[in-house]
């Protein structure tokens, strides 16, 4: 039965190679493509791997970046705390008297009128 090219062809007869690809080389042989493919594929393969778990944007730098989401959560909500008493210490200041004056007493050293202030130093200390 004629082919696309009009040649007769046998069933079963083999079409012969061309003669370049019959040329074996020293230690190669037949197999030097085969060889040449799975060393091709290996290399794809490693940079497939090393891309997947060491690029920006890999499983090592998302596994970092989820151990700092969770402390940068546990530091915010620590300072939303210490915010949260600021404001409180804030408005007690405002509106207790009591609250001034224990800190005016406290960290200014003031005193009330008509109160007499003493003041004790060990020996060995210096004078203020």
């Amino acid at each position: 039965m004629p082919t696309s090219s009009g040649e007769n062809r046998r069933r079963g007869a083999k079409k012969e190679e061309p003669r370049f690809l019959r040329r074996t080389f020293d230690g190669y042989g037949r197999g030097a493509p085969a060889k040449v493919l799975r060393i091709l594929g290996w290399t794809i393969a490693i940079w497939f791997v090393s891309a997947i778990l060491l690029s920006d944007s890999g499983l090592f730098s998302i596994m970092g970046m989820k151990g700092m989401k969770g402390a940068l959560q546990d530091e915010i909500s620590a300072l939303e705390q210490t915010r949260d008493e600021a404001a409180e210490y804030n408005e007690s200041l405002t509106n207790d008297p009591a609250a001034v004056e224990k800190v005016a007493r406290e960290e200014y050293g003031m005193i009330k009128d008509g109160e007499i202030c003493y003041r004790v130093v060990l020996e060995g200390e210096e004078k203020d």
